[in-house]
């Protein structure tokens, strides 16, 4: 097909997250065919910008909003709509932003919602009002579910607009020299590259550590936040678990992530390959450059990604929404959890991932963290079948080729691009 000529607007700014993932991956696709796909960011505050310096975006101010509406009248075939304000933004700009940009857009306008639980809705600007301006709804689950997009949607009495649902990809060329399947290139070290939101589960390493180093394995969690919910995490492990801290970087480091710039903490990881690692202490670090962390996850043996959709009643359909979770699998041994391979299918069929003997499985105890947080159940077990996968090399090839060929088959860009734009233009 002829890919139509889009643009995607993120007027919630440039972030480190998946909105900006997406965008990423979705433009590599575009420029590896030769198309046109272009994005703006709304400039007014930025968040978690310099984890993801790679891209290309055209940033405008609010007063710039006219200009950037006439190029995209005149230069696309669709705008897909990302993210829209926060509510903390100006009064100028929440009051203003769906009538001075939304209604001024004529060509096809799609309003895409990446968020996974109604909570964040609520942070969403004049959400309703930017939704029926728009021409379709895309959004990751259809399903009316606990929380969910269309059930956020039935209580405020949105319009009805054509949805579909979009699909989640990679864009396999950004990684593809990472791509290994035998021991011989991985670290010893299991790895939880995510954000420390509870139900990404991240405290789940915290509790295995100490069994991982009886076996020689390094933990580590890089992208970990200054966040309520992070440091919640950390406080049930104080005195429990050695973290590392070191006065002989180029900073001194007396806590866990202790930077929040991912260029400094690009830094610290081609130091502590550098030094080495030592199994006994529990290695933290923030905000991390994308490629940069791609790289780091891919020399690891193993990559836990054990998120559930049970926590906090966060249900959002049967679908794989995390990029993390598909580097994980595309780069290294992936662990995930049995509550998500229990109810995740295969893209376009009813098989669930627990039912194609591809994945590590993990479960926990559920318990708060008002009550310490949850902890691996069987976790010797689990730690034994880690090490018995590490200590056979053709089996850990196998994993891993396993793995990666699921992801390249199912969520590659090649794939599903073509078929998500025709859904588009439809």
């Amino acid at each position: 097909m002829t890919l139509p000529k889009i643009a995607i607007l993120l007027l919630r700014g440039l972030e480190g997250c998946g909105v900006s993932n997406y965008s990423r991956h979705m433009k590599g696709y575009y420029d590896s065919v030769g198309g046109v796909c272009d994005i703006f960011a709304l400039q007014t505050k930025i968040g978690r910008a310099d984890t993801s310096s790679d891209m290309s975006v055209t940033f405008f101010k609010y007063s710039e909003r006219d200009e950037i509406v006439n190029k995209l009248n005149s230069g696309y075939d669709s705008v897909l709509v990302f993210s829209v304000p926060d509510t903390s933004e100006s009064a100028e700009v929440v009051g203003g932003y769906v009538a001075e940009i939304l209604d001024k857009i004529s060509c096809q306008k799609v309003m895409v919602n990446h968020d996974h639980h109604a909570h964040t809705f609520k942070r969403n600007a004049d959400f309703k009002n930017a939704i029926e301006s728009c021409d379709k709804v895309m959004a990751h689950s259809l399903n009316k579910t606990n929380s969910g997009f269309i059930q956020w949607m039935e209580k405020y009495e949105v319009a009805a607009l054509p949805m579909e649902k979009i699909d989640i990809f990679f864009h396999i060329p950004f990684i593809s020299h990472l791509i290994d399947y035998e021991k011989g290139s991985k670290k010893k070290r299991v790895i939880h590259a995510s954000r420390a939101v509870a139900w990404k589960r991240a405290s789940l390493i915290l509790s295995l550590q100490k069994l991982l180093a009886e076996k020689g394995f390094v933990s580590e969690m890089i992208g970990f936040e200054r966040s309520i919910a992070g440091y919640t995490q950390l406080r049930n492990y104080e005195g429990v678990l050695d973290w590392f801290t070191t006065t002989n970087f180029i900073k001194p480091i007396i806590k866990p992530s202790q930077f929040s710039n991912s260029k400094l903490n690009t830094q610290l990881m081609n130091w502590l390959d550098e030094v080495g690692q030592d199994p006994k202490y529990m290695y933290i670090l923030g905000s991390y450059e994308y490629h940069a962390g791609l790289k780091r996850i891919s020399e690891s043996a193993f990559a836990t990604q054990p998120r559930t959709f049970e926590h906090n009643g966060l249900c959002y359909g049967n679908t794989f929404i995390e990029y993390q979770g598909i580097e994980a699998a595309l780069l290294s041994v992936p662990i995930y959890h049995r509550h998500f391979l229990s109810n995740v299918t295969i893209p376009g069929t009813s098989t669930l991932l627990s039912e194609t003997d591809t994945f590590i499985g993990i479960d926990d105890d559920a318990r708060s963290m008002a009550k310490g947080g949850p902890k691996v159940l069987k976790p010797e077990a689990f730690v034994d079948q880690l090490e018995s996968i590490w200590q056979d090399g053709a089996k850990y090839a196998s994993y891993r080729k396993k793995s990666t060929e699921f992801m390249m088959k199912y969520f590659s860009s090649t794939s599903i691009v073509p078929n998500l734009m025709e859904k588009i233009i439809a």
